[in-house]
């Protein structure tokens, strides 16, 4: 059975707070000292409501940045679960780069509010996989089973099973396999060429 704690922070609060604040939470994710700030304030409320014998100690979260498939992601290494229905790692997966602050090319309509967290209209929320924590052993490598989740709004999707967790090369082949799930950015400017006959 999942640690609520674990569970709640990896598969409620974080995803939640990365949809309902895309713009904001990537700029703080990409800031080191923010990123931490954030992240320990983020674990301490996922345990808020529980009893201390419940409270897990956020040893092992670590948070990095890579480019998987042409997209910026954010990597979370979470507390090394215990159970099912715990996650070893996250990647938020943004799918647009991010927004040239001194680009001031787009005039907002009137009817539009400047909030700062706001989505623009084209702009595409954020994906959010897990490597999870699965029963069952691996048959061909060294390591515990794992499952390639993806939490969408209220909907769990297990894509496959994932790399072996527990391994020095997990990390590295959990986001292989989000390059792969995901596939090459689509072009945004179709290459066109006339031809006169």
């Amino acid at each position: 059975m999942a640690r609520p704690h674990p569970h709640h922070f990896a598969y409620l609060m974080l995803p939640q707070l990365v949809w309902r604040r895309p713009g904001a939470v990537r700029r703080e994710l990409s800031d080191p000292l923010l990123a931490r700030e954030l992240l320990l304030y983020m674990w301490d409320k996922a345990a808020e409501s529980l009893p201390p014998r419940e409270r897990v100690a956020p040893r092992g979260l670590h948070l990095s940045w890579h480019q998987v498939a042409g997209r910026a992601t954010a990597l979370l290494q979470l507390p090394p679960p215990q159970a099912t229905g715990e996650a070893h790692l996250a990647a938020i997966v943004y799918e647009q780069a991010e927004a040239d602050p001194d680009d001031h090319s787009r005039i907002p309509d009137d009817d539009e509010e400047a909030e700062d967290d706001d989505l623009p209209p084209d702009e595409v929320l954020p994906r959010y996989f897990l490597l999870e924590a699965t029963l069952g052993r691996s048959p061909e490598e060294a390591g515990t089973p794992t499952m390639l989740g993806e939490l969408r709004g209220e909907h769990h999707r297990r894509h496959a099973p994932g790399p072996p967790a527990g391994r020095p090369d997990t990390a590295g082949r959990f986001l292989q396999a989000l390059a792969d799930l995901l596939g090459p950015l689509p072009d945004s400017v179709p290459f066109m060429r006339v031809v006169r006959g």
